[in-house]
């Protein structure tokens, strides 16, 4: 199946998925087969033309074909580039396997949250959540976990608490915490501090206290 990795809105769309790959396994197609095959597809002319305007999809003697600009090679790859892959591929396989580093910086008091992530964004990162809420993308399970406690919050004003707090430990080895807020949970959650005692919390991730860095630990 072709699969399509942050997709824009028009990529996006719900029939573009069924058509393209429909499409795959129905090449060379007439509008009027398209038109059975999808019979509850509404302005479905009008999609079409998109899709070729866009360069997806050729129209050449009333038929109809593929022009997906389909993954080939890893090199040169961008983090949260649109992707179109064969999800049974070799390619695909390997592109799992790729880790990329992002960055949160809070731009008030400079704290910098570096963490480790797969091509998809699947796995549970701060970076990740806030990149799959911005563009409304589906969460992974483990971060449907993460919006159970803090849901659709703002980025600016988490990262104003989370890095308030992280900051606590470039002054000492174990923070105190009387309030056991949301975005303490999160920490946990997340894997980056741990309890170590009652209301007291030690940090999971490395720290550069002169460049106020938190790296967290890959996976």
């Amino acid at each position: 199946m072709i699969k399509i990795i942050n997709p824009d809105k028009l990529t996006g769309q719900p029939f573009f998925k069924e058509l393209i790959n429909y499409l795959a396994e129905n090449n060379d197609v007439i509008l009027r087969q398209i038109k059975k095959d999808f019979p509850d597809q509404k302005n479905l002319d009008r999609h079409i033309e998109d899709y070729i305007q866009a360069g997806y999809i050729v129209r050449a003697d009333k038929r109809y074909h593929l022009a997906l600009p389909m993954l080939e090679s890893l090199d040169k790859l961008q983090l949260d580039q649109m992707v179109f892959i064969d999800d049974c591929s070799a390619i695909y396989q390997a592109l799992q396997e790729l880790r990329f580093e992002t960055k949160l910086i809070n731009e008030t008091n400079a704290c910098v949250i570096i963490e480790s992530t797969d091509f998809e964004r699947q796995q549970l990162t701060l970076s990740n959540y806030f990149y799959k809420l911005s563009h409304k993308y589906s969460l992974s399970d483990s971060q449907l976990s993460l919006y159970e406690l803090i849901g659709d919050v703002n980025q600016n004003y988490a990262m104003k608490y989370v890095s308030t707090f992280l900051l606590k430990f470039t002054r000492r080895p174990v923070v105190k915490q009387k309030v056991d807020d949301i975005f303490c949970q999160s920490l946990v959650l997340l894997g980056y501090i741990q309890i170590v005692g009652e209301n007291a919390y030690g940090l999971q991730m490395a720290v550069d206290s002169d460049q106020l860095t938190f790296i967290a630990k890959k996976a």
